[in-house]
């Protein structure tokens, strides 16, 4: 394995672990690696992914700001060079937020080539997001305010690479003919792929199908939400009533986020054992399987 692929792979892992209980604040709640993997990847795309420090730093960009890490810490893992163009990143979190927009605009010139070429994808992944995925309440006026802002930093870090400024000019011109209705939201990169797919992870329905079709006990369905929640850290319980082997039956319902299939699985296998059912029913993207008790050898 190269020396490049190790270093992203370092990078990339040390990025995932800081920024593992991190979300995107859009409605798609993408997990926060997800933008520092398209931050990466823009640059991989402009670039033809030659300098393996620069993808890395774009992978590390956030961690000074936003996990509490510091510049020392990124500079014994991961050297000088990673280190400054992180920490020439990085905001400093005690000032005002207008403060800190100004400061950032007035300085940027003045960084040198690669730390403008990492706050350059950073901000075209940033605009991709408002497109696709706005923070909740964000009003159009405060979404083109937000563009405006990323146009005058954009317009102080240029003189840097000539491939990486067209395709930052592209994704504002995209993005505002999205904001004031001229074109349809056509998200590039990560966000493209993640909205194409699902808006965060999928919403799994797990039935609790009382096979013995016995009244449910009391606090049978805190049992059934704290034996989901070992696995999945938030959960909504319905009861209804279902309808099979020709009786009807009273049933609960869980709804929760995964993204991992397999681990839903391994849940109805648990839950078919602990409460004494034949089989679990689960239900995502409008197909259903029954998860049996046997199943579970």
């Amino acid at each position: 394995m190269s020396d490049d692929i190790l270093l992203l792979t370092r990078a990339l892992a040390f990025a995932a672990k800081a920024h593992c209980d991190q979300r995107r604040k859009g409605p798609a709640q993408e997990p926060y690696v997800n933008h520092l993997i398209e931050v990466m990847e823009v640059l991989a795309e402009a670039t033809g992914a030659e300098d393996a420090g620069l993808l890395a730093a774009a992978l590390l960009h956030d961690t000074l700001e936003d996990c509490g890490l510091s510049e020392a810490q990124l500079r014994a893992e991961f050297g000088v060079r990673i280190a400054r163009m992180v920490a020439e990143n990085s905001d400093d979190m005690s000032l005002p937020k207008a403060e800190r927009r100004a400061r950032r605009i007035a300085v940027m010139a003045k960084k040198p080539a690669d730390s403008r070429m990492v706050k350059l994808a950073d901000v075209i992944s940033n605009m991709r997001a408002v497109a696709s995925s706005p923070p909740a309440g964000w009003t159009k006026e405060r979404k083109l305010a937000y563009l405006s802002d990323c146009r005058a930093l954009g317009a102080a870090a240029r003189g840097t690479h000539d491939r990486l400024e067209e395709i930052f000019d592209e994704t504002a011109d995209t993005v505002e003919a999205v904001l004031t209705g001229a074109a349809p939201a056509e998200p590039s990169g990560l966000a493209e792929r993640h909205l194409n797919n699902a808006i965060g992870e999928q919403v799994h329905l797990v039935y609790l199908a009382n096979t013995e079709n016995e009244p449910f006990p009391p606090g049978h369905a805190e049992r059934f939400a704290t034996a989901i929640g070992e696995s999945f850290p938030s959960v909504v319980i319905q009861e209804g009533i279902g309808y099979y082997d020709g009786t009807m039956h009273p049933v609960l319902i869980a709804r929760f986020r995964a993204g991992d299939a397999d681990r839903v699985v391994a849940l109805a296998q648990r839950l078919c054992l602990t409460f004494h059912q034949r089989f679990i029913g689960i239900e995502v993207g409008g197909r259903y399987i029954r998860v049996y008790a046997d199943d579970t050898g």
